[in-house]
């Protein structure tokens, strides 16, 4: 198992830190994913999925770690009822090194939303140079 240096995990905490805020209170846990690859990291969270639903809400980031003139990439991935992946479009950040992109977006699939994670990736232009991707769990 490969372990990250203590720098990328304060990076992590402090990306995914805005989206752990607005968290409801009552919340026990909510349903995240996170994962890093060559240039940068991402993470979503959706603090009110409980499963089986028409509709989700998350709040996503993803944080360019490398000033290698890449743009780092983010996008939701969901799983519906019948096993098929849907995969919503990129969110660029542009910002640059050292930066993050955080937003908020709702998914909706009438098929349902069985399962939700990401897809982190360097691009080049329109051409994907190195990606992650990460199904989503209870934390």
């Amino acid at each position: 198992m490969k372990k990250r240096p203590a720098a990328v995990g304060a990076v992590v905490a402090g990306l995914l830190a805005p989206l752990a805020l607005t968290t409801p209170a009552h919340a026990d846990s909510s349903y995240k994913a996170f994962c890093n690859t060559t240039g940068g990291h991402g993470g979503v969270t959706a603090p009110s999925y409980t499963g089986s639903t028409d509709s989700v809400y998350v709040q996503m980031g993803v944080y360019d770690g490398s000033a290698d003139g890449h743009t780092m990439r983010i996008r939701l991935v969901t799983k519906d009822v019948n096993g098929k992946n849907t995969y919503w479009p990129w969110h660029a950040n542009t910002k640059g090194p050292g930066k993050s992109l955080e937003f908020t977006t709702t998914a909706n699939n009438k098929s349902g939303i069985f399962d939700i994670g990401i897809q982190v990736a360097r691009f080049e232009g329109n051409k994907k140079l190195n990606y992650c991707s990460k199904w989503g769990s209870f934390y």
